[in-house]
């Protein structure tokens, strides 16, 4: 099977430096004829071309990067003196095109640094010979602004082409990455092939032996589902007795002494299950009996908490409204004790009002004798005055008269004074009596405050006592009250564990009924300590 080669990238640029080559020296019959139709040196620029093709023949010989840039610089030259070649024709200008068509051409190289070395040369030539020699560039002398023109295109061209050049070189790595990917996948699958065409064969020689293998499993194992099928017939039938006596072959054999292995503890399982059943039974009925007997029990506690907790309820009512009661009565006691303290006060401001008054008495008795004196000093004045008169004769009788009067109303000043004094006396004994009787009484509201704050204090005792023995009441009757809730609680538990030993007997029972059903043999002394158990 024939397989086309994939272009690599040495051949593309091997291809170009062919191709360019031939291209370097296609320039030396144009340049000498167009030195030659312009009257120009053409013998010496076809040897100048002839150089620039020699020189790079001789380095593409050695291949590689040197080759590239070689014949970039080679090519641009030749263009170069193709211009010269035209010097002073109209068509000089437009041979500059070639510089353009040349380095588009470097492409061919996949190369970024040949499209470079040719831009270079090119840049180079124009900058030097338009002072130099500027008839060889452009016709008619060197023109700076030309240059300028003609360096930014090269430019722009010589950068497109240097991306082109990149995104090519990418390319050709992903290609040739692919193309190995390709090559390793196929190279897999040939070896694949042969190893299937080998394992073909080797299965064909593996196939017979396991077809005659098979014939002889399938007889052994024949002999074995045989075997297992009558023995798990008779377990099917509840024939625990029955073993497998037939020996199998070796592979077999362990599958034979487990079925056995298997059988026989399943048969003294079920016999200690067939004693324990029959001891749960008789275990159960006396649990049944007696959980009978606790749930009567339970139900009478019940009953009797119940009266305990209502006769509870009526002794706690009962606490608590005395209670009350002496609260209420410790609130009225103590009223009655700040009335008792007001009543104190009150004797004691008319205690000290009465002694207010007995000062005034004494004040104006005081008053009254100074009156006295007065109207005694008055009588006395009176009578010299009624000497004097008499002495004065008849010019003195007014006086006299005047005298006279004077001396009657002191007299009755004195006399009022007196008997105000008098009053005053009697007044003075009855406010000291009124006095003693009111400080008797104020000592008799203070021991009757007194005794008011001994009842105030029992009776406050009595009231904290009947409350203290009313919460003792309400725990107690709060406990008894959870008792009779846990005791109907234990009730209603106790029913459900008598149901549920009544339901375990039966079970029991069935039980015993299904394990009946097994032939089992003789139960041996393995079912013994099931029965001590029970």
């Amino acid at each position: 099977m024939t397989r086309s080669r994939s272009l690599t990238l040495e051949d593309q640029r091997a291809f170009g430096l062919k191709v360019l080559n031939g291209l370097i020296c296609l320039f030396i019959p144009l340049v000498g004829l167009a030195a030659f139709l312009n009257k120009g040196p053409w013998l010496g620029l076809s040897l100048a071309v002839a150089g620039l093709a020699g020189a790079s023949l001789l380095v593409s010989r050695a291949g590689g990067a040197a080759a590239r840039l070689t014949v970039g610089v080679a090519l641009m030259g030749a263009v170069s003196l193709l211009v010269a070649a035209f010097a002073g024709a109209p068509w000089q200008v437009d041979m500059h095109m070639a510089y353009f068509a040349a380095l588009a051409t470097l492409i061919v190289f996949c190369d970024w640094r040949a499209i470079v070395a040719g831009a270079g040369t090119v840049a180079v030539h124009h900058l030097v010979l338009s002072f130099v020699l500027p008839a060889a560039v452009f016709p008619g002398g060197g023109d700076i602004g030309r240059v300028l023109v003609h360096a930014v295109i090269l430019v722009i061209e010589a950068a497109v082409l240097v991306w082109a050049a990149l995104r090519i070189l990418q390319m050709f790595a992903t290609s040739t990455a692919a193309v190995a990917e390709a090559q390793a996948a196929r190279q897999a699958a040939e070896g694949a092939t042969h190893a299937v065409e080998e394992s073909r064969a080797a299965e064909a020689i593996a196939a017979q032996e396991r077809l005659d293998l098979q014939q002889s499993v399938d007889q052994e194992r024949k002999a074995v589902v045989e075997g297992l099928a009558t023995g798990l017939d008779k377990l099917a039938h509840g024939v625990l007795t029955y073993r497998i006596s037939q020996a199998f072959t070796p592979q077999y054999e362990a599958l034979r002494r487990d079925f056995n292995s298997a059988a026989e503890r399943l048969q003294d399982a079920l016999g200690v299950i067939s004693q324990a059943a029959t001891n749960m039974s008789g275990g159960a009925g006396e649990i049944s009996q007696a959980a009978d007997n606790l749930s009567r029990r339970t139900e009478q506690q019940a009953a009797g908490l119940e009266e305990t907790a209502a006769a509870l309820d009526e002794v706690t009512a009962t606490v608590r409204k005395s209670a009350e009661g002496a609260k209420e009565a410790a609130e009225v006691v103590a009223r009655s004790r700040l009335d008792a303290q007001k009543a104190g006060q009150v004797v004691g401001d008319a205690v000290q009002a009465m002694s207010e008054i007995e000062k005034s008495s004494e004040q104006i008795t005081q008053i009254i004798g100074v009156i006295d004196e007065i109207a005694f000093q008055t009588n006395l004045l009176a009578l010299n005055a009624g000497v004097e008169a008499a002495r004065a004769g008849d010019a003195g009788r007014g006086f006299a008269v005047v005298a006279s009067e004077v001396r009657a109303l002191a007299q009755r000043s004195a006399d009022a004074a007196k008997e105000i004094k008098g009053l005053i006396s009697a007044s003075s004994q009855q406010v000291a009596q009124g006095v003693g009787l009111v400080g008797q009484t104020g000592e008799a509201l203070q021991r009757i405050v007194a005794q008011v704050a001994e009842i105030d204090g029992l009776v406050r005792e009595i009231a904290a006592g009947a409350q203290e023995q009313a919460t003792g009441l309400h725990e107690v009757n709060t406990a008894v009250n959870d008792m009779d809730r846990v005791t109907q609680q234990n009730a209603a538990m106790v029913e459900e564990t008598t149901a549920a030993s009544h339901a375990l007997a039966s079970e029991a029972r069935l039980l015993a009924d299904s394990v009946a059903r097994f032939d089992i043999g003789t139960v041996g002394s393995k079912a013994t300590p099931g029965r001590r158990a029970a």
